[in-house]
């Protein structure tokens, strides 16, 4: 299924559907933004980097992308989170396998949107003195 959906989303886009790497993903790269596509056989993954994680004003950080993960509000039911190595603030969402194309196609495009959102988020967050 993620496999068919995709290939159908890159041909409307006129982009080049990504293979499937040794770690079983699709790098799939639009809007300069790379995102993680993994078949969980039942369900998809989806999984982005937002963007470094700031070395100033961490804790208030946290908090504010803590009140976006409350009950998926601010994230569209995706989860900000940090990778492995604690360097970088991730975005992660997981799908029902079961979905028709143009309910994979306007989730894909909603977890793009607030990938982006976050990012530019995080920028401002980081050149502000403070949220509160």
């Amino acid at each position: 299924m993620l496999q068919q959906h995709l290939e159908k989303l890159c041909k409307e886009l006129e982009i080049k559907t990504p293979k499937l790497s040794e770690k079983n993903l699709f790098l799939f790269a639009v809007a300069n933004e790379t995102v993680e596509l993994k078949d969980l056989d039942p369900g998809v993954a989806l999984h982005a980097r937002i963007y470094e994680l700031p070395k100033k004003k961490k804790e208030e950080l946290f908090i504010h992308l803590m009140r976006a993960n409350l009950l998926g509000q601010g994230t569209g039911n995706a989860r900000i989170g940090l990778d492995k190595d604690e360097k970088f603030l991730t975005l992660s969402l997981g799908l029902p396998y079961e979905m028709n194309y143009q309910t994979f196609k306007e989730s894909v495009e909603d977890f793009i949107n607030y990938l982006l959102f976050w990012r530019d988020e995080v920028v401002k967050f980081q050149n502000e003195e403070s949220v509160y």
